[in-house]
């Protein structure tokens, strides 16, 4: 007799706060098409483990402790690329939501969402949705203007690695302190703020920072 085929969507969780991982992990287990095959705490952790475990789904936090978010989807997107992924943060800011999907997310949820809605979201993703957060439409429209006025569309060109650097430039970084805070060589951040000028048709660190701000990357 053929054994009986796999039907439970699989789950990988990757957040650094151990009670949200239990949490979600103990719900998910109550249903009954749905299993968590893994959890991670840290980046590192996670793109150790979802190729062994090979999710269908994977819940993934912005904020984590040794890698940028959407630096993060963009890798397990690359090792999993059947897999979908949806973030499940606090962030809810129209730039950080714009980054996730930019990077490959599927969808979007908030950690203030019903259970309920991050349940339902896995079988969205799963199904081919994107499970948004009623509450992000305002935010997603307004990402959709500013991208629409003044060239800021110029945004959508640049890599989710390309906008990390730009942020902390403009923030007012050196090249080695952008360096530092993303674990890369000053070279390489070099060669990013080269390709972002070329991108933005800027001249000057003062011409990236009034984009920035402009953009609403960073505040006035």
């Amino acid at each position: 007799m053929d054994p009986t085929p796999h039907t439970k969507l699989r789950v990988f969780l990757v957040d650094d706060h151990p009670v949200v991982r239990d949490g979600l992990s103990r719900v998910i287990a109550d249903e009954p098409d749905l299993e968590v095959v893994g959890a991670a705490g840290t980046a590192a952790e996670a793109l150790a483990g979802v190729v062994e475990a090979r999710p269908d789904v994977m819940l993934v936090d912005l904020h984590l402790p040794d890698r940028d978010g959407p630096d993060l989807i963009a890798a397990l997107g690359a090792l999993l690329p059947g897999a979908k992924l949806v973030v499940v943060s606090s962030y809810d800011d129209e730039y950080r939501v714009a980054e996730a999907l930019r990077a490959g997310a599927h969808g979007y949820l908030l950690k203030t969402s019903p259970i309920r809605e991050i349940v339902g979201g896995v079988r969205t993703a799963a199904a081919g949705g994107t499970p948004l957060s009623p509450s992000l439409s305002g935010a997603i429209l307004r990402a959709m203007r500013r991208t629409g006025k003044n060239g800021l569309g110029a945004l959508d060109a640049l890599t989710p690695r390309e906008l990390q650097v730009l942020r902390l430039f403009a923030s007012g970084l050196s090249t080695s302190g952008v360096a530092a805070s993303l674990g890369i060589s000053p070279k390489t951040v070099e060669t990013h703020r080269i390709r972002i000028y070329e991108k933005l048709g800027c001249r000057s660190m003062v011409d990236l920072t009034r984009f920035a701000v402009r953009s609403g990357l960073i505040e006035a």
